[in-house]
């Protein structure tokens, strides 16, 4: 498949700066052990890490991604791998939104690498991005599963500021997230925001500031139409009145390809996208197990 490559503008000047610069990787790795899934293996270079495993719910290996520095910069790069071996079942999450801040001419990027085994399952629900005005940001998100395996995973972006009014001017996103299933390409999703797509908004974002896109396999037929008859229900009755007026705001599609659940959202506001998709996850959850969850705890904090 080809893809377009941004010519980023590069400042000679920053070069030399390229030494301040986080480089950060995280390696996790996960196995059953009796009636519980553990973090067997764990190594990390630079600012990025994990909080001590949490049980909430039984066997389920909750994990927190730890950030310190708070956000990622012009020059700073992180990569994520995670594993989880035969059966193994893992929800992991982030205690706060991941801050792409404004550029000084370099690039932040970010890669992800998401595995998982047959008859495992991993719930890959981070908080949102915020990329701030001026931000240049390069991701790179690869998924794969096996034809037995379960995953949903989601990428929540906040553009800009819009809680005082101030859009993503000049800023600029390359972002791909690729799923394979059995060594398969089944999707391949782009996110590119440019200044030039913004002349351009009936065929992109629309000048909305948030976005997202919510992937899930295992039983994706079922799962679309679940979803497509909640969301119908829930948007025209909704379940209490402050969330029937923050449904009102969110423009939802679903979709299914090759056994893969596909659900994209733009919106105003973050908490009310963000709030959306952890209604799919209770429903596709409570579809699998049998059993509605409960938000996690750090969300609430």
């Amino acid at each position: 498949m080809a893809q377009t490559v941004i010519d980023w503008p590069v400042d000679p000047v920053n070069r030399d700066m390229a030494s301040r610069c986080w480089e950060a990787e995280l390696r996790l790795g996960f196995v059953t052990r009796g009636d519980k899934t553990v973090l067997k293996d764990r190594t990390h270079k630079g600012p990025l890490a994990v909080q001590r495993s949490l049980y909430p719910e039984g066997g389920v290996c909750h994990t927190h991604l730890l950030h310190p520095p708070g956000g990622v910069v012009g020059g700073d790069s992180l990569d994520v791998t995670v594993g989880l071996a035969n059966g193994a079942q893992a929800l992991i999450t982030t205690p706060g939104a991941t801050r792409f801040y404004r550029s000084d001419g370099r690039v932040g990027s970010l890669k992800q690498t998401l595995t998982v085994d047959q008859h495992a399952r991993l719930e890959w629900l981070p908080l949102e991005n915020i990329a701030f005005p001026n931000a240049r940001v390069f991701t790179r998100t690869h998924i794969s599963l096996t034809a037995q395996s379960q995953f949903i995973g989601w990428d929540v972006w906040t553009l800009g500021q819009p809680a005082t009014h101030t859009p993503f001017e000049n800023g600029v996103i390359d972002g791909m997230t690729t799923v394979t299933v059995d060594d398969r390409l089944i999707l391949c999703e782009r996110l590119r925001v440019t200044p030039e797509q913004s002349r351009f908004p009936a065929a992109g974002l629309r000048s909305l500031p948030v976005c997202g896109t919510l992937i899930a396999h295992g039983d994706a037929g079922i799962l679309a139409a679940l979803l497509k008859q909640w969301w119908g229900e829930h948007k025209q009755q909704g379940i209490t009145r402050a969330e029937l007026s923050q449904v009102a705001e969110i423009e939802l599609g679903i979709t299914q390809i090759d056994g893969v659940l596909i659900v994209r959202a733009l919106g105003q506001k973050t908490d009310a996208l963000f709030q959306i998709f952890a209604l799919c996850w209770q429903q596709i959850r409570q579809h699998w197990t049998g059993e509605m969850p409960d938000i996690p705890r750090i969300w609430r904090t």
